[in-house]
């Protein structure tokens, strides 16, 4: 199901949505229109441990690779997260080289990482593969996304680039809280970001890595793809809900 590694390393771009509603009913509607993958929020929002579960079953049902946004870096939430079954992880606010290492010793099993082994859980079939080939696997297919998202991130880029390696697959540029850091909360013309982005996308680029973004619009979107960036999430469900009800109620209403 989790081929969408395998494509990012073949060129391809793919796009995204978040699902910030924790109800499998809307991982399953948004799994079966045509996204690539859909963003798990579990660092905004209401979804914890218990809802997890479900969206997860409900995005494998669908086969749609779901790859969970965790609140923090806390190295046994990203095992356990892996554990029950998602496609990947992202990691927010990976300031520098340190906390990139920490979490690719979370995330990943030897040689690559330390990830814990506890075994018969979902992600291992319940136990239908064993240690050797689960950790085989999982070090192949899953998903490790980080967030460059600070002024710090950006100035200790190379650092986090170099401690990496192969073991992180997308480094994933989030526009608000970098802007935020840069002191232009939410001014995404400035010249400031602007130039801290291409610096971001050229430095990422040059070093054959892959980039990650979120896109406010399709407008945006098609740009940042134009720029080199693979991985393209846009909107979230709540916001899909809303402008299709507010959209019908106008229509209705017209005249």
């Amino acid at each position: 199901m989790n081929a969408i590694r395998e494509r990012l390393r073949a060129g391809e771009t793919l796009y995204g949505t978040w699902l910030r509603i924790p109800h499998p009913i809307v991982m399953e509607v948004l799994g079966q229109s045509g996204f690539d993958f859909i963003h798990v929020d579990m660092e905004h929002g209401p979804i914890g441990t218990g809802e997890l579960g479900n969206l997860l079953l409900a995005a494998k049902a669908v086969n749609t690779p779901a790859i969970v946004r965790l609140p923090g870096k806390e190295g046994s939430l990203i095992g356990r997260t892996l554990d029950m079954g998602a496609s990947g992880v992202i990691i927010p606010q990976v300031n520098n080289g340190e906390e990139a290492a920490q979490v690719i010793k979370a995330a990943r099993f030897h040689p690559l990482g330390k990830r814990g082994m506890g075994g018969a859980c979902r992600a291992d079939g319940y136990g239908k593969l064993g240690f050797h080939e689960f950790a085989s696997v999982s070090n192949e297919q899953t998903l490790l996304v980080l967030q460059i998202e600070t002024k710090e991130a950006v100035e200790r880029l190379d650092e986090i680039l170099d401690i990496s390696g192969d073991s992180v697959d997308v480094f994933y540029i989030g526009p608000a809280d970098l802007s935020q850091s840069l002191g232009i909360p939410g001014n995404f013309d400035d010249s400031l970001f602007q130039r801290t982005l291409q610096w971001v996308v050229k430095r990422v680029r040059s070093r054959g890595k892959i980039l990650g973004i979120h896109a406010a619009s399709v407008q945006a979107a098609k740009e940042f793809a134009a720029l080199g960036i693979q991985y393209i999430n846009c909107s979230i469900d709540i916001e899909l809900l809303v402008k299709g009800a507010k959209e019908l109620a106008e229509q209705l209403k017209e005249g």
